[in-house]
């Protein structure tokens, strides 16, 4: 699978839109992922979302915000106020993998 990457414009836009987005709700869904993905106890699915940066991610689909959590190595993801799912960086391909990491490598 080829992940199209996106202008230095694009992804700059939308990691201001990751750290623009106010969360108010945890989907049942992300809370049951987040307990088999997540390879630590002491962090919770909110408490990561506040700690992860905001990246662009190719994959998010309707409008959809990401932040990346390096200590699980996870990308998160909300929509409409809401984070919605939780997705473990090393499966996806590796070319997405080393674009998002390079995004935080810099902060």
């Amino acid at each position: 699978m080829t992940v199209q990457l996106a202008n230095a414009e694009t992804t700059e836009r939308e990691r201001q839109r990751a750290a623009d987005h106010a969360v108010g709700e945890i989907t049942g869904h992300v809370e049951d992922q987040w307990v088999a993905r997540s390879p630590l106890d002491d962090v919770d699915v909110e408490q990561a979302w506040q700690e992860a940066y905001p990246v662009h991610y190719p994959s998010a689909h309707r409008g959809a915000v990401a932040r990346y959590h390096r200590r699980t190595d996870t990308v998160l993801l909300a929509r409409m106020g809401a984070i919605v799912t939780c997705i473990e960086l090393m499966d996806r391909p590796w070319s997405e993998r080393i674009y998002i990491r390079n995004q935080v490598t810099d902060q």
